[in-house]
């Protein structure tokens, strides 16, 4: 394919993101480090700033008076000033937030989801209703509005490929929602939405590559590379759990943890999960050794313990040879085994997988979702500025 010219209108994008990633990653900057950081010429970054500071994205914080020399302005990111609705959709229910550039969630709401796709739209299309509305800092803008659901989504167009439990199924819900809420609108894979909420607020903040990794439901992946949301030739990158869960492709079943339908939709069994509680209890206790899990012949662990993390040691070693990550984020019902599942996987890496990454939990929790949405709706909008309509208190 071939790579098109780079463009003045795209490079004032690329240099307006650039300039707002750095200064909302170290809370303050001067001019003159953003241009020597990046790399920029000092009249285009004082010109990114005017921008920036018209839109009320940064603004003065005095002066460095530690600097040699003349005193250097000082440049804030403006997080709190602006807000972005995130929601995950699926699971049986809609869960809902407000939450600033900054990271920091205002308001939760829960909906319980139904068995009917146009009557899930219409609770969604409430919701978001109810999250506008709820009490905020005064002068906050809603930025924008992200989504993150259980399925491939078709972009540009946020066309919901399937979600079972929510009756979804080729759903152009970006363009439906947008008929009712005029400001930017990202519908995503959840699991993308984590991985870029873990990268931007979480585990993986700092990183250049990062893979959130969910197991039960099934196993999906988002993948992040050089600080960019990574989503395949068809959108449909990270989608481990359709071979995963499938024994033709495997060439093993998993018989405790149930067939290949059960796990790839409604998830690792309750039993499966507390026994993987229990013994990492065990574990954390001295009383169950490193050995009795990493054999697979041992018989002092329930059989299907040993599945689970036989399940979890193909789907994390799969991601760590194909993608080379810098650091795999866990989340999902198998974080339950804490320590055991960490040190196991490590155990099973090492030697097998050329330069392991680092492997950690998640930190965001049941957040990770819609924080992603507030990381990718202020990148979408800062690069597309003219879009970003906003709505203030």
């Amino acid at each position: 394919m071939k790579r098109q010219p780079t463009t003045s209108s795209l490079l004032r994008r690329l240099n307006r993101s650039a300039v707002v990633d750095f200064i909302r990653t170290e809370g303050v900057a001067s001019p003159s480090s953003l241009a020597e950081r990046l790399n920029i010429s000092l009249p285009t970054v004082m010109r990114v700033i005017e921008d920036l500071i018209a839109e009320d994205l940064v603004a003065y914080d005095g002066f460095d008076e530690t600097s040699r020399g003349r005193p250097r302005a000082r440049i804030k990111f403006r997080g709190a000033a602006h807000a972005i609705i995130g929601i995950e959709a699926g699971k049986g229910e809609f869960y809902g937030a407000v939450a600033n550039l900054e990271g920091v969630v205002q308001t939760e709401i829960h909906e319980t989801a139904d068995d009917d796709g146009e009557r899930n739209f219409e609770k969604l299309v409430g919701l978001i209703r109810r999250l506008m509305a709820a009490p905020r800092p005064r002068g906050q803008t809603i930025r924008g509005i992200g989504i993150g659901l259980p399925s491939i989504v078709k972009q540009p167009e946020g066309e919901v490929v399937l979600t079972l439990g929510l009756g979804w199924r080729d759903m152009p819900l970006r363009a439906r929602l947008s008929e009712h809420f005029q400001m930017p609108i990202v519908v995503e894979n959840g699991r993308n939405l984590a991985a870029v909420g873990e990268w931007g607020f979480g585990a993986g903040r700092g990183a250049d590559s990062v893979v959130s990794l969910s197991i039960g439901p099934g196993a999906g992946a988002g993948v992040v590379i050089d600080g960019k949301l990574y989503g395949g030739h068809s959108h449909a990158a990270g989608e481990l759990g359709w071979y995963l869960d499938d024994p033709l492709l495997t060439g093993r079943p998993f018989e405790h943890l149930g067939d290949k339908q059960s796990l790839r939709f409604f998830g690792i069994p309750e039993q499966a999960t507390k026994m993987l509680e229990e013994a990492n209890t065990q574990y954390a206790a001295g009383k169950l050794t490193l050995a009795a899990v990493t054999d697979r012949q041992a018989d002092k662990i329930a059989p299907i313990v040993t599945e689970l993390l036989d399940y979890a040691t193909m789907a994390v070693g799969s991601v760590a040879a194909f993608m080379n990550p810098e650091i795999i984020v866990l989340a999902g019902r198998v974080v339950g085994g804490g320590d055991l599942v960490l040190d196991v996987l490590r155990h099973r890496l090492k030697g097998n997988v050329y330069d392991p990454p680092r492997l950690v939990i998640g930190a965001l929790g049941h957040r990770d979702i819609v924080l992603g949405a507030v990381r990718l709706v202020l990148d979408a909008t800062t690069l597309n500025p003219a879009d970003s309509l906003v709505m203030a208190d």
